[in-house]
């Protein structure tokens, strides 16, 4: 018996020898490790150029899942979305798995996308052009099909997350309280919502900013899959609102997105009294997640020792969404 590991690293030069071995390759393999989090991102160099790789944490998600990521984004490639598309196998397969000492996790190898990520400075105009984006995202994929069923499980994933948000604040009576309180009315207020006038579908479910980038065609694309699966496709919209809350931009910035969305996709005026909703849950679930995985990855910067900004946010976007 090895101690539990809740995230490891896979070692470099053995997964460039697996990797030479699963997909064919001729020749040196390298690869390096690029980021770690919540999955694990390597470069790949090889005689047929550079590829991304992706190996996923251990429970993230499981095979059916994991399949059903690969081909959506596979069909997007196919439907004009410039995406990070999956590279077959030499047996034709989309990706493989390797046991870890937590468990097993899933690998995918990559196109990789060279390009300008939008990480930093976002204008109107960019959000303009990015909302216009996701909806043809959404509209690309009004005909995916596949026999692999993923759903990306927001409100059971908060509900899941909550209990070690509020354990960090169990000296702080208040706001635990009030935690409690608005979750389960967020989560109550979800499960109200009416499908005919908040229609699902697929969705990528993590479009915020630093997860498309501007190629040097000039088009935009999309990576970072992970969240992605069948949900309201107006909650895709609060991603964005999230990441640009955490920067600090202006509000002008996301009606812009909003507004570039619907120039595409017209909003329903149940989508549109929906936002408010769909952007405390995301607050919500972001920050529950960092509390969970505080001890997975490494602490986040200014909130293992202060989440007041956090609070802050949940407790305005509550206001907004009349929860309280």
């Amino acid at each position: 018996m090895t101690f539990p590991v809740s995230q490891s690293v896979l070692d470099s030069d053995a997964l460039a020898s697996e990797l030479a071995k699963q997909y064919g390759f001729k020749g040196a393999v390298r690869c390096r490790l690029l980021s770690r989090g919540m999955n694990d991102i390597y470069r790949i160099e090889h005689a047929n150029g550079p590829h991304a790789l992706k190996v996923a944490r251990t429970g993230k998600s499981n095979d059916d899942e994991f399949a059903y990521e690969q081909a959506y984004v596979n069909h997007l490639s196919e439907n004009g979305i410039e995406v990070p598309n999956a590279i077959p196998l030499a047996d034709g397969s989309l990706f493989f798995s390797v046991d870890a000492p937590e468990g097993k996790r899933q690998v995918v190898m990559m196109r990789w996308l060279e390009g300008q990520p939008y990480d930093i400075f976002v204008n109107e105009e960019d959000a303009h052009r990015l909302g216009a984006f996701l909806a043809d995202i959404h509209h690309a994929s009004k005909d995916f099909k596949t026999p692999h069923k993923k759903i990306v499980r927001s409100e059971p994933k908060m509900a899941e997350r909550l209990p070690y948000l509020l354990d960090m604040v169990r000296d702080r009576p208040d706001d635990h309280a009030y935690l409690e309180r608005a979750g389960a009315t967020v989560l109550e207020r979800m499960a109200a919502l009416d499908p005919a006038t908040v229609p699902s579908g697929a969705c990528h479910g993590d479009l915020q900013c630093a997860n498309a980038m501007q190629l040097e065609s000039g088009a935009l694309a999309v990576f970072d899959f992970s969240d992605c699966g069948i949900d309201p496709l107006a909650k895709d919209i609060a991603a964005f609102y999230w990441r640009n809350d955490f920067e600090g931009r202006p509000e002008t910035v996301n009606q812009a997105f909003v507004a570039g969305y619907e120039s595409v996709r017209p909003l329903s005026p149940d989508e549109k009294a929906a936002q408010p909703l769909f952007r405390l849950l995301r607050h919500f679930l972001i920050t529950s997640t960092m509390a969970q995985y505080v001890n997975r990855i490494g602490p986040v910067p200014g909130f293992d020792k202060n989440i007041e900004y956090y609070m802050d946010m949940i407790r305005r976007y509550g206001e907004q969404a009349s929860v309280s």
